[in-house]
């Protein structure tokens, strides 16, 4: 269905991308969720392929994606392992907020590493106290010279476990400032987050920083860009990870139901036969073209610099999430008890579901700003609607 809206490239893009899930990826995506950990080769693969660096641009050694490829990339992963798209979702914050906003020396010393998959970058914003609410950082960078003194915590960091260098967010003379910090860095201590509901296979870590030092060349842009520039800049690129990543998790659900419903006999009838399955399926699959069709609007935003391209992304992200976790329960209702296996991949869709309406802000957060924008859109004519 999504194919008549693709250009040919992108339509042979997303036929590399979906035969690459399924042969690599889909196969191991259970194991891998139970040893919470995606072997090395796999992310060496994706940076053979030169897909950690396909937003950058050309003249920067990527492949030059346009957003909506960048998306068709999540939903094809997203499809064999949505702990794989945490990857692609924040590598690509870290890459395209040092090659949008990165000083010279900043893109020579970590941008190319970045794009070829030498180095792993990861967004280190969240803290237990501040989570969806960054203005309130409590990490501090505090003046040493030509140098900074880091100290804060950060929780929930994906892929921080295997990551090189980090995105870190917090407050330099009381401004909101972004800072890159290697992870040999001496007084950061990277410990591994295990036992997550979902998202197992993602790297999850808590970074503590007791009075790391870095240089203050470290700062990407200027004190105060840290969050109306840099970090919303870069979330967009993390909720169109999110939104398409949905995706995958929405195609994958209604392909194992169906698949289910045509070969599971109850009551002497096929799933596949049966009223409300068939309702179910139908649900599923209308949802997905819905889903498909505000995704593709939101990276076309993205792409044109539309004035609402912000809140087609908020849409996009909270629709398709939430889409997603509704599909996968209806997923683990077709398969019954197989679905509520853990080892099974309808359990694991389940809850990596869940775990997309929680990140890059958790949905509720979405409809705060998507509603403020509404507001915001409609309060010129207020005055005439109001009686």
């Amino acid at each position: 269905m999504l194919n008549r809206f693709l250009s040919p490239l992108q339509n042979e893009w997303l036929q590399v991308f979906e035969q690459f899930s399924a042969t690599e990826i889909a196969p191991y995506a259970d194991e891998w969720d139970l040893a919470e950990a995606i072997p090395a080769t796999v992310v060496q693969k994706l940076a053979h392929n030169g897909w950690l660096g396909g937003l950058a641009k050309p003249e920067n050694g990527g492949l030059g994606f346009d957003v909506t490829t960048f998306g068709l990339l999540n939903m094809a992963i997203g499809a064999g392992s949505g702990s794989l798209t945490g990857l692609l979702n924040v590598h690509a914050m870290v890459l395209k907020t040092i090659e949008d906003w990165g000083s010279q020396d900043q893109k020579q010393r970590f941008l190319a590493p970045l794009v070829k998959g030498e180095i792993i970058g990861a967004f280190a914003q969240t803290e237990v106290s501040a989570g969806g609410d960054s203005k309130n950082l409590s990490t501090q960078f505090a003046e040493d010279g030509n140098y900074l003194r880091v100290n804060g915590q950060k929780s929930w960091i994906t892929f921080a476990q295997i990551a090189d260098l980090f995105l870190v967010f917090g407050k330099y003379q009381g401004l909101d400032t972004a800072v890159l910090v290697p992870k040999d860095t001496p007084g950061l201590k990277v410990t591994a987050k295990k036992n997550m509901l979902g998202f197992k296979s993602a790297y999850l870590a808590v970074l503590d920083f007791k009075d790391c030092r870095v240089p203050k060349t470290n700062i990407v842009g200027k004190p105060g860009f840290g969050q109306n520039l840099i970090s919303n800049n870069a979330l967009d690129y993390g909720r169109i990870s999110v939104a398409w990543a949905a995706l995958g998790i929405q195609q994958a659900a209604l392909a194992a139901s169906a698949r289910r419903a045509n070969s599971r006999i109850t009551f002497d009838t096929l799933l596949a036969d049966q009223g409300i399955i068939r309702g179910y399926l139908a649900e599923m699959s209308s949802s997905l073209l819905a889903s498909q069709l505000i995704c593709l609007s939101a990276t076309k935003a993205k792409e044109t610099r539309d004035e609402d391209a912000l809140e087609q992304i908020l849409q996009a992200k909270l629709f398709s999430s939430h889409e997603a976790g509704i599909a996968a329960a209806k997923a683990v209702q077709i398969h019954g008890g197989h679905g509520c296996d853990e080892s099974n991949g309808i359990s694991r869709l389940y809850r990596d579901a869940k775990i997309l309406q929680v990140v890059e802000g958790s949905n509720e957060l979405q409809k705060m700003l998507i509603g403020k924008a509404v507001c915001n859109r409609y309060r010129h004519n207020a005055a005439q609607t109001i009686p």
